[in-house]
């Protein structure tokens, strides 16, 4: 009887044991399929947070970038119109240039012009020194009726160039605005232009000439002293002004500084008489010096210095080379200016004198008798007589 019971104990014991192994296998599977449960949940929730951050960058890298494309449309924008500015400025300034070429073209071709209007004229105006003077003027057209009418047309033909050169003048002038005419020079000018010139005397012809020097002496001074400026500071001489103050001073102060005293540069413009051969002139003796003055002739002008400048600036435009050449070709041609001296007056063979100039308010001396008296009168005078002394 008892192993009957120990027996089924033990099959008790173990069908309660195969049980709780079960019920542990069941918790197991329980609890793994929670945790799978859990971790499903969590790996959703990790990528929907995830994605809602992705999309939140996502907007906030769209915001920046639209940023940046507005500040690269304004970029672009601004430099649009600045390249249409530099477009506009330089077609601008390409219609510019082309008529300062033109103005530079016109002023050149209308310099050349009166510099050929200058050369023809120096053959005519140096044979005229050689026209005959009063009185021997008024016997050359009485003494027939051909030259009279040839010294008429010389006149004519004089007074219709003078007239042509005063309104290339006055056209010039008018048309520079830079010259500012004056109120004198308005009145003037219109009354006179109405009249036209060829009705002014030569007096008047002269102060018209006058006039528009001044009027244009002040533009004159004015553009070459710019022009100075900008030649000094292209080469580099304006750097060492200091050094040399006579020498870099305006060309306008210059010509003023000459021209405070005109009279050298006119007595070298004077010819003498014995240069010209002038039409009616008696010729002087070759010994009389005494009588032939050392200044020229003031109604003799010869001004071939100017005229041999401007023909070698002529030169110079065309040929550089050959400027030196023509120069000394043209000097050799030319008479030389010899100083009047008495040349047989040298090694003593003349006593060289000074005549003195007159002496004014001199009286010579004329001799006085003294009277007898004046010895006394002057012992007299302030107490000056000898006294005696007395015996004592």
């Amino acid at each position: 009887m008892g192993k009957p019971s120990k027996r089924a104990k033990e099959e008790v014991d173990s069908d309660e044991y195969v049980t709780a192994d079960d019920n542990m296998d069941e918790l197991i599977d329980s609890e793994g399929e929670e945790d799978e449960y859990d971790d499903g949940s969590g790996c959703d929730e990790m990528n929907g947070a995830s994605e809602e951050e992705e999309s939140e960058e996502g907007e906030e890298n769209n915001g920046v970038g639209d940023d940046e494309m507005e500040e690269l449309e304004k970029e672009y924008t601004n430099l649009r119109h600045q390249e249409q500015d530099l477009l506009a400025n330089l077609r601008r300034q390409k219609g510019e240039d082309s008529l300062k070429g033109q103005a530079v073209k016109n002023q050149k071709t209308l310099w050349n012009k009166s510099l050929e209007l200058r050369f023809l004229l120096q053959k005519p105006f140096s044979t005229s020194n050689r026209l005959p003077q009063e009185p021997a003027r008024s016997l050359f057209v009485e003494s027939g009726e051909g030259v009279s009418d040839a010294y008429s047309d010389l006149i004519s033909s004089s007074e219709k160039t003078i007239n042509s050169l005063l309104e290339l003048q006055n056209a010039l002038l008018k048309n520079n605005p830079a010259i500012a005419q004056t109120a004198d020079g308005n009145s003037q000018s219109s009354t006179k232009q109405d009249d036209g010139f060829g009705v002014l005397e030569t007096d008047d012809k002269w102060q018209l000439i006058s006039q528009m020097y001044s009027r244009m002496a002040n533009f004159r001074d004015k553009s070459i002293d710019k022009w100075q400026r900008k030649t000094q500071v292209t080469t580099g001489v304006a750097s060492i002004k200091g050094r040399y103050q006579a020498f870099n001073q305006n060309v306008s102060q210059q010509v003023a500084a000459y021209m405070r005293d005109p009279s050298r540069m006119i007595k070298q413009m004077q010819a003498r008489r014995s240069t010209i051969n002038v039409f009616g002139a008696v010729p002087e003796e070759i010994g009389n010096i005494k009588e032939e003055s050392a200044d020229g002739d003031p109604d003799l002008i010869d001004d071939v210095e100017l005229y041999q400048q401007l023909l070698k600036e002529f030169f110079e435009t065309f040929d550089p080379s050959s400027t030196e050449a023509a120069l000394y070709s043209l000097k050799r041609s030319q008479a030389k200016k010899r100083k009047i001296v008495d040349r047989r007056a040298s090694k003593s063979r003349k006593i060289r004198y000074t005549v003195h100039e007159k002496i004014v308010n001199f009286m010579a001396p004329e001799p006085a008798d003294i009277p007898p008296m004046a010895p006394k009168l002057f012992e007299n005078l302030f107490g000056l007589k000898r006294r005696i002394p007395s015996s004592s």
